[in-house]
């Protein structure tokens, strides 16, 4: 059984997730794995490290905490620059201090920009956010009646490539998901959004939806091939709303692209997708049609698509496991280093008074200069990271932080 190239290489990397500086869902990489990593053309957060920096460890904290709320749609990376194997790829990205936390808008193949925000969870978390150009589509459904000239005007933007649809009943913008899907592939998928009248009229002309079925909501996705002109010939997406999910099954669309040409026989206009096949619905893709028996090739191919399904499955589950962990750890370790820090501050006789640390240079706050690896350690010893004071969180801050974080389902 075959992954496509981004869970395949992410199935690659998880061994390289299990050790290093920052836990899950922040990945360790190594000058290999790293490559192997930005080959996919993602947007990503790379922080360059460590071990013996103060700051870097005093960073771990946030950018895990960014990192789990961005998880799976940015993933967030970690490369030592201590180990003698990465030395070359530190090098190569001129890292002349530690930490330095650097963005990588697609790959090796977008922008590379050096992170000069704040080391904290919001401002990471809106740094990664704004990596993601909008390259969806969104279209606007008029009024009644006028389904089918939508489906027309969108399908003759880009003609050339595949077309998917989300149509959504009540979103007043695009989703986040959507925005990092469409980045992923464009170039390859013309990805579009649209809001649904009340009445569902749209994904109604498109055939999709029938108001008896209670057990599915008003959420849909469709496709076309390249060089599709009408609404007829689409297919319908029917697995999870989440990303790895959507990911997956909107590459099997890609590699399922083989010729452009007419066939001699039509695509069924309800196409179901074998990628993901609903649980217990194996066996409706024909949609009571009066066909043939499918042909044993065929019928591998569904045999396949359950085995894709289960696999992708138990890694979403795996996956949440390995986060609820990463969290409760991440959790724990924060307590316990406040206790320390109020320790610190009270002193041993008690007193409540904390003495203002020495001015530091502007350009060395926050960050070790690489001038020699035996004086810097020297230093870091000697002196300790330095004290960063916390601002104040206001109600507004607050609000911020809690609707930052996008949602990894639809």
């Amino acid at each position: 059984m075959l992954l496509t190239l981004p869970l395949a290489i992410a199935a690659a990397l998880l061994p390289f997730a299990q050790a290093g500086m920052y836990g899950q869902p922040v990945l360790n990489l190594d000058a290999k794995s790293f490559k192997q990593a930005m080959a996919t053309e993602h947007a990503a957060m790379v922080a360059f490290v460590a071990p013996w920096c103060g700051h870097c460890k005093n960073l771990g904290p946030e950018f895990t905490s960014a990192a789990s709320s961005l998880s799976p749609l940015i993933p967030f990376y970690a490369i030592d620059c201590d180990d003698s194997k990465n030395k070359g790829l530190c090098g190569e990205y001129q890292i002349q201090g530690f930490p330095t936390i650097k963005s990588f808008s697609k790959g090796l193949k977008g922008a590379i920009k050096d992170y000069q925000g704040e080391r904290k969870k919001g401002a990471l978390i809106e740094y990664a956010k704004n990596l993601i150009p909008d390259k969806v589509k969104k279209l606007r459904l008029e009024k009644q009646g006028k389904e089918n000239d939508l489906i027309s005007s969108f399908l003759k933007d880009k003609p050339t490539l595949p077309h998917v649809l989300l149509v959504h009943p009540s979103a007043p913008s695009i989703p986040f998901l959507w925005k990092v899907l469409a980045h992923r592939l464009s170039g390859k998928m013309h990805l579009g959004f649209v809001k649904d009248t009340t009445s569902h009229s749209l994904l109604s002309s498109l055939g999709v939806y029938d108001a008896a079925d209670t057990t599915r909501d008003a959420t849909r996705i469709v496709a076309w091939p390249a060089e599709a002109t009408s609404k007829d010939g689409l297919t319908e997406y029917e697995g999870a709303m989440k990303f790895n999910a959507l990911l997956e099954w909107l590459q099997f669309q890609l590699s399922g692209e083989t010729s452009t040409s007419n066939d001699s026989e039509q695509v069924p206009k309800k196409q179901r997708p074998y990628a993901y096949p609903t649980d217990g619905d194996a066996d409706v893709h024909n949609n009571g049609d009066n066909t043939e028996e499918p042909a044993k090739e065929e019928r591998s191919v569904k045999s396949e698509a359950l085995k894709r399904k289960a696999k992708l499955d138990e890694a979403e589950r795996r996956d949440k496991e390995r986060r609820e962990k990463a969290q409760a750890k991440l959790k724990a370790k924060s307590t316990e280093q406040s206790n320390e820090n109020d320790k610190e501050e009270l002193g041993g006789g008690g007193s409540s008074t904390v003495d203002a640390p020495d001015a530091v240079p502007e350009e060395s706050v926050g960050q070790v200069k690489v001038s020699g690896e035996a004086a810097i350690k020297e230093e870091e010893e000697a002196a300790g990271p330095v004290p960063e004071l916390s601002p104040s969180v206001s109600d507004d801050d607050d609000v911020v932080e809690k609707t930052s974080i996008p949602h990894e389902e639809l």
